[in-house]
Order: structure tokens, then sequence, then C-alpha cells
């Protein structure tokens, strides 16, 4: 075995370990090493020097990619999210960390076992009629695998990584400082509310009998959809750290890329309408949107297949949103200011005037404000550097804006939203769109009309 195979071994047989102090090390013996190879671009001049600091970001970008999947838990989530960030980090750091989607350096085969003896006092080949023993993903929370059941329904199997909950809380409480390795890239980079973001959703994600009660909630609603799948949960396999679910054969997000545009635009279409929809006809919200969750299912349905971090919106809020939304179609923007602050997002008698707030502010609900857009990487990184800003007019009005208590995923999938569909560079009618759910209107596209017409449960999305 060579050295690279024996230290993936070594590192694999860990899974997740280590306490607070060890965790914070990693990030620090990162940050050390990036620091020196900067400190080397100096000693060149011009050309050489714009070489030098190419290099620079290559491997660092490969240097954050390895020590954040290694770790995994939230250390790997920060990583997952600011693969996102498009437009706000270098395109090779993005394309590394994009393989922290799904594919992490997996846990040893022997700690699998140790997950199914703890949870059903069997191993996974004598549960299954067949398991294979290598997963096809792996993530910050756990890892997949392909397996049969005895009636031959093929099913995939996430198993929640040993230790993970312990490595979380440690490293939940030293992500600000691997956050600021983004410093080195985006200036007004302000780890506060992501953080906070990841610490509220990273936690949720660890119960998988709560993620598989949701999941069914979406099962449920899309049972039978023309555009839509989500896999049924075998509850009756399900423990609280594995999750059994029906296999979705399909390709992943990343091959839309090489799609023509006109096949972009309709799996952009299907997406957001997902996201949004349930927000303003279920009143749910599934709230991690990276490129990992989306399989493009060989019946040319969008599978949606993960549901760790799902929030219930009351009524009241939900029309809040709306009453946002409407003053922005209309054009109304004194309407949009005070429904901004009736549900907390502005605070109320903010210095500014209305059209100052909205200069600085218009740029999270852009896609509602043309008949149509493309969402481009400019456009998705505008609206993360807005919301990110700490100094500067906007800095300062960011200071008077708010994540109500219950929306703070709100931030990941508009943004992170953005940073996917710019991705494929999709275009499409998005305000039409969200006119059917403030206004109720018919459906303004063919894949509306689709959606409608074979939407299962509840209101059309």
């Amino acid at each position: 075995m060579g050295n690279r195979e024996e230290e993936h071994s070594r590192r694999s047989a860990r899974a997740v370990r280590g306490g607070r102090f060890t965790r914070s090390a990693r990030p620090a013996k990162l940050a050390a090493r990036a620091a020196a190879r900067w400190g080397r671009t100096y000693l060149s001049f011009g050309e050489a020097r714009k070489r030098k600091r190419e290099q620079f970001v290559m491997r660092t970008s490969e240097d954050v990619t390895r020590t954040l999947g290694d770790m995994k838990g939230a250390a790997m989530k920060v990583g997952q999210v600011m693969s996102l960030m498009t437009g706000l980090v270098p395109d090779e750091m993005a394309m590394q960390l994009a393989t922290l989607q799904s594919n992490a350096p997996p846990m040893a085969p022997n700690l699998v076992d140790d997950v199914f003896l703890r949870d059903y006092g069997m191993t996974p080949q004598k549960l299954f009629r067949k398991f294979e023993r290598e997963p096809f993903a792996a993530a910050s929370i756990g890892q997949v695998h392909r397996a049969t059941l005895d009636d031959g329904t093929r099913v995939a199997v996430k198993v929640q990584y040993p230790g993970v909950r312990e490595a979380i809380e440690h490293d939940l409480a030293n992500v600000g400082f691997i956050l600021g390795m983004a410093g080195v890239f985006s200036k007004g980079l302000d780890a506060g509310a992501l953080t906070k973001d990841l610490a509220e959703g990273i936690r949720a994600e660890l119960d998988y009998l709560h993620e598989a009660a949701n999941q069914q909630r979406f099962f449920d609603a899309y049972e039978g959809h023309a555009l839509v799948r989500v896999p049924r949960v075998f509850h009756e396999l399900t423990t609280p750290h594995v999750i059994v679910q029906e296999y979705i054969a399909g390709k992943p997000f990343s091959t839309a890329t090489d799609l023509p545009q006109s096949e972009r635009d309709r799996i952009g279409e299907i997406i957001y309408r997902f996201s949004f929809g349930n927000i303003y006809r279920h009143r749910l919200f599934n709230g991690d949107p990276h490129p990992g969750n989306y399989i493009l299912a060989d019946d040319g349905r969008v599978a949606f297949v993960d549901y760790g971090c799902v929030a219930e919106f009351s009524r009241e809020t939900v029309d809040g949103f709306c009453s946002i939304l409407d003053g922005l179609i209309r054009g109304d923007r004194e309407a949009w200011r005070a429904a901004c602050e009736e549900i907390g997002i502005l605070k109320r008698g903010a210095p500014w005037s209305t059209a100052e707030l909205y200069e600085h502010m218009h740029w999270f609900w852009a896609p509602v404000l043309e008949p149509e857009l493309t969402f481009t990487r400019d456009l998705a990184a505008e609206m993360v550097r807005r919301n990110m800003m700490t100094t500067g007019e906007g800095g300062r009005i960011n200071r008077w804006l708010n994540i109500p208590e219950g929306m703070v995923f709100l931030t990941r999938i508009n943004f992170g939203l953005a940073g996917l569909l710019a991705s494929i560079d999709a275009h499409g009618p998005w305000r039409g769109i969200i006119r059917e759910y403030v206004y109720d209107e018919p459906p303004c596209t063919e894949l509306g009309r689709l959606s409608a017409a074979t939407t299962r449960v509840g209101e059309p999305v």
C-alpha cells in the first residue's frame, strides 16, 4: 500500500474524533500554512508574483478542502456553505470545496458495523440481502450506502458518523475561527450570522428519526408528482443514527452544467418552485440547498433527497413574507419597508431613508423585481456581499437588519439557492412564479401547470 493509501486508511479509521483543542489545532495549522505561502509571494515580482499568488489560491483551496473533509462535522459544513458563495471565493476554491457536498473521506467499514450493532444488534450484511461496503456519498454528518432489501427493493442507507455529535459541539465553539480563513479572500465576510445559522441547522440534522418524519411529510405531498421525487422512507428500518430510504437512480446535479440551456432552465424552475412553493403553499421549508441534495432522476424529475434541515412557518409569518413581496412587486417601497419592520427583518427607527435602504437591500429580492431574470455569478455574489458587509454605509445598515427567531434558514436558502442556480445560469419568470403564491394566480408556465395538475396533497406548488 502506498503512502497516500496508508494515510487515507489511517484518517478514515478515526471517523470523527478529537476534543475541542485537537479540532481547533487543525484549522490553526491550516491558517499558519496559508499565511506562510502568502508571505512567500512577496519574494517575487511582476508576473512571477502573479503566478505565485495563483498557486497560493490553488494549494490553499486543496488544503482547506482536505482538512475540512477529514474533520467532517460542523467544520465540513462550513466548507459546503463556502462552496456556495459564488463569486465571493475564487473559482478554484469553490470547485475544490464543492467536492465536500458528496465526496468526503469515508469512515472505515468496521465503524459502520459498530453503528449497526448498536442500533440493530446485527451487522448490515445480516440486515440486508445485499449491502455495499463502499459508500457512494459521504458528507458532513454521515455517509450513504447502496443496499437491497429481502424483497429485492433497492435502498439508500445513510449512516451517521460515530462521534459526530461531540465533534460538532467542539466545532461550533471554534467555527468562527475556521470561517476566518474565508477572510483571506473576502474582506467583508462576517462569520457571526453564518455561525448562528450553522449551529441551528446542524444540531437539527443529527436526529435521523426527526429527519425521517420531515421527509414523510414531503413524500405525502409529492407522491406521483410530475416534476419532483421524494424518496420513500422505510420507517421500520430507520433508527436515530441510520435512515433507510428508497434509492433513486440518476445523475448528480453537477452534471447539469453540461446540458443545453433549455434543460438547465427547466431544472432551475423545478428547484425554484419546490423551494419557494413549499413555503407559501405548505408553510414548510427545506433549508439545505447544496448540490449534493439534488439528483437528476432517470425519469426526468428532480429528486430532493435530504430533509435534515426543515423548518415550519406560522401562517402569520408567511403572510408577512407575502406583504414584503407585495410591496416589492407593486413598487410601493414604503409598504415594503413597513412590512420588513413588521416581520422583524428591519429594526424600527433605522436612520436611513427608504430609498437608501432599498438601494442596499433590494438585491436580496432581485429575482422578483424583473419579469424575467438570469441567475448569474455576479448577482449571487452581490446578494451575499451586501448581506455580509461590516464596513461603510452597507455595514451600518446591516446593523439595523435582523434575522427573527424561526427564520434563520432563510438566508441559507436565498443565498444558497442563488449560488446553485447561478452555477447553471438558470433563466426564468421568477416573479411570475412568486405571483402565483402571493396572489393565487394561475400558473404562468407549462411546468407550473403540470405541477398543479399532479400535486397530490394540499395546494399546488
